[in-house]
């Protein structure tokens, strides 16, 4: 007789309140916050294009994920950077309206405090990366940082960019990459994610190189099947995320396009 058995509890995330120490507006639609406080003692270091939580309520010590029980409000966002020395953690957030995160944001003063878990995900690169395509909108961007700083120092790194116009082209990464691309919504009202699919069909496929998609999820999922149907690129190549969706709220953070 099979004796039943309990699911396995999940496991508890690690939960640090932090503070607003530093705010920053390096565009009209982009803002940058400094996280700081003794609890970020610990936390990383995140894998490259890794992903955290920030709840926007206040969160007991103990708690975990339960299956079936609400969830406090959270949305999932880039860790971009991390200075274990001063224990503080840049995040970017995109002002795109009316939201629960972007309204936390636009509103944020010095002081204010917010709980993060994580970090989580992200992906290793091999260490002989000679090529990497990247194919990001504004959603994605700081992610992208996060890769083409990591990456080796001689990988040829080209990055592609859909954001709304001139004003947004905030470079990622303070490395230069080797070939860069500003695509601009705006003049034509283009639906999100549309002019990186343009962009896809354009580029050569080299079987060294290594690709990485993120942007809406319905637009994600076009530009993986025209790369691995359309054009054969090996899908172990291929790493895709749909950061976001179209008339969506709180799309899942592990959305791979599968």
């Amino acid at each position: 007789m099979t004796v039943p058995t309990d699911p396995p509890a999940r496991r508890r995330p690690v939960l640090r309140p932090v503070e607003v120490v530093r705010i920053e507006d390096p565009g009209p639609r982009l803002r940058r916050v400094t996280f700081g406080g003794s609890n970020l003692q610990g936390f990383g270091p995140a894998r490259p294009g890794a992903h955290i939580k920030l709840f926007f309520a206040e969160m007991p010590a103990d708690w975990r994920p339960e299956p079936g029980q609400p969830r406090p409000p959270a949305r999932t966002y880039t860790p971009r950077s991390f200075d274990a020395a001063r224990n503080e953690l840049v995040v970017e957030f995109v002002r795109h309206g009316a939201g629960m995160a972007s309204d936390w944001a636009e509103n944020a003063q010095l002081g204010d405090r917010i709980t993060v878990a994580g970090p989580g995900g992200g992906h290793d690169f091999e260490p002989g990366l000679r090529r990497l395509v990247i194919l990001a909108d504004e959603s994605a961007l700081p992610a992208a940082g996060m890769i083409i700083d990591a990456v080796p120092a001689d990988c040829h790194v080209t990055l592609v960019a859909e954001v709304v116009d001139a004003a947004d082209q905030i470079l990622p990464s303070q490395r230069l990459v080797d070939s860069m691309h500003w695509l601009h919504r705006l003049p034509t009202n283009a639906q999100p994610g549309s002019l990186l699919l343009d962009a896809a069909r354009s580029i050569q496929i080299d079987d060294s190189a290594q690709w990485w998609v993120a942007c809406e999820a319905v637009a994600m999922r076009a530009i993986k099947a025209h790369l691995t149907g359309e054009r054969g690129l090996d899908r172990n190549r291929l790493i895709s995320r749909g950061y976001w969706k179209q008339g969506a709220t709180d799309h899942p953070d592990h959305d791979t396009g599968e």
